[in-house]
């Protein structure tokens, strides 16, 4: 009885306390007043797409009608201000927020009607256009209080190309600073995924190398495509801008994947060399110069873990030559930007010279296994023009200061640059003896 009569007494006080706070918080505000958004009308393209049916790569340039909406849905009339447009695609925004945007249209009364925008081709899959009355650049932005968005547009979902390729390799500009060309992806910082080839129904995606925490896949084009390719296979230039097709650029074709441990499909089955996947997805970045997929999934066309996924090692397409010229100064075509065209992917190098094994104590060998090879006729081993050679963790079991001085006749392997500003090495990995000929 004691107990029911302290429940109901804190009862009743609650009851009193809820009541007399719920009184004091009374209040009636102001209703909404002005404008609350901006109404996007997609004129055109009048179908935007479908997840099934994407637009094409040609539409680009699109025509939009804007209109202030008040909280009654009205046109409001009173707003004229400059609305900045960005492009949400492939999990972020471009331009960032705070940079300058795509495009600026000026709606006046409260209307903005035929206005052109065009979108740059980096723009691919789900895509919405954000727009807003943001102002200011960098520390000085201050967000927009009125924006809008359309509907949502269809592109195609990226090619291994499109990670790789660096807006400025399209002649005739050409790519003449570090910043645009080694150190600055199209779509770095995206969320992407990789699940067609550029070559279409002759296309795939073959596994080129695995590592300790990841492996390299390049999108060829073979005899066949899909999920059981025949060989050959190539990865044959692309087309560019002009009509000129002795010029089209080889390369950008091969991706690297940080797996962070042995790379494994989606059913944690180890990942091998000539084995074809189905996707791959992951958030694109650049770590010293090397484009790479990080927290990735890696998908094969096999529907459950029992059957096997299709492997042919006869899928690898062939290593890129490598000439002395690529050492050249980037805005030359045939200089260093080859050597990002090929990054992980496999080039051949004929003739070079083995330099002497810096195995000191701070030496290059002694800490991270690399020995350097002289490509020039020369083979003085001087000067930056060498490349680096990584043979550990593989089945070339001869001993590097044995071949000092010697020439190989061939060396094949992937390519891994390294470049932090003005600082640049070419680090090539033989994927074991067979890519090796003494």
């Amino acid at each position: 009885m004691s107990r029911i009569a302290v429940t109901g007494s804190i009862a009743a006080t609650l009851a009193s306390v809820v009541g007399a706070t719920l009184g004091a918080c009374t209040e009636t505000r102001p209703p909404l007043e002005g404008t609350q958004s901006i109404e996007v009308e997609m004129v055109s393209p009048a179908d935007p797409g479908t997840v099934e049916n994407r637009l094409p790569d040609s539409q680009r340039t699109l025509i939009v009608n804007l209109t202030a909406r008040n909280a009654e849905g009205e046109v409001d009339t009173s707003f004229t201000a400059d609305i900045r447009v960005y492009a949400q695609f492939l999990g972020t925004l471009t331009p960032a927020i705070d940079k300058q945007p795509l495009v600026t249209i000026p709606m006046v009364n409260g209307v903005a009607m035929n206005t052109t925008i065009t979108l740059p081709s980096t723009v691919l899959g789900s895509t919405t256009l954000w727009f807003d009355n943001g102002t200011g650049l960098g520390p000085e932005y201050e967000f927009g209080r009125v924006a809008g968005s359309s509907p949502t547009l269809w592109y195609r979902d990226p090619f291994v190309v499109d990670l790789q390729r660096p807006p400025c390799d399209v002649p005739p500009s050409n790519c003449a600073t570090q910043l645009d060309a080694l150190s600055q992806g199209p779509l770095n910082d995206k969320q992407v995924r990789v699940g067609t080839s550029r070559h279409g129904t002759q296309g795939t995606l073959v596994v080129t190398s695995i590592f300790s925490q990841g492996y390299t896949v390049s999108d060829v084009k073979c005899a066949t495509g899909g999920d059981k390719p025949t060989p050959p296979c190539t990865t044959p230039p692309q087309p560019d801008n002009d009509a000129d097709p002795t010029n089209d650029v080889v390369g950008y074709d091969h991706m690297m994947v940080f797996t962070f441990s042995s790379p494994r499909d989606q059913y944690g089955r180890p990942l091998v060399v000539g084995e074809v996947i189905q996707s791959f997805a992951g958030g694109l970045s650049e770590f010293n110069g090397l484009s790479e997929i990080g927290f990735p999934r890696s998908f094969t066309f096999s529907p459950d873990r029992d059957t096997p996924a299709h492997v042919d090692p006869n899928l690898l397409p062939p290593p890129e030559l490598f000439s002395p010229t690529w050492f050249q100064p980037l805005s030359n075509p045939d200089g260093r930007i080859n050597f990002e065209r090929s990054e992980a992917g496999a080039i051949r190098i004929n003739n070079a010279t083995v330099c002497p094994i810096d195995d000191g104590p701070e030496g290059t060998y002694s800490r991270f296994k690399q020995w350097t090879i002289d490509p020039s006729p020369t083979g003085t081993c001087t000067g930056n023009n060498l490349i680096s050679l990584i043979t550990a963790g593989t089945d070339f079991t001869t001993d590097p200061h044995t071949l000092v001085g010697r020439k190989l006749a061939s060396v094949v392997g992937i390519v891994r640059p390294v470049s932090i500003g003005s600082f640049n090495v070419w680090i090539v990995y033989p994927r074991g003896a067979a890519d090796i000929s003494l």
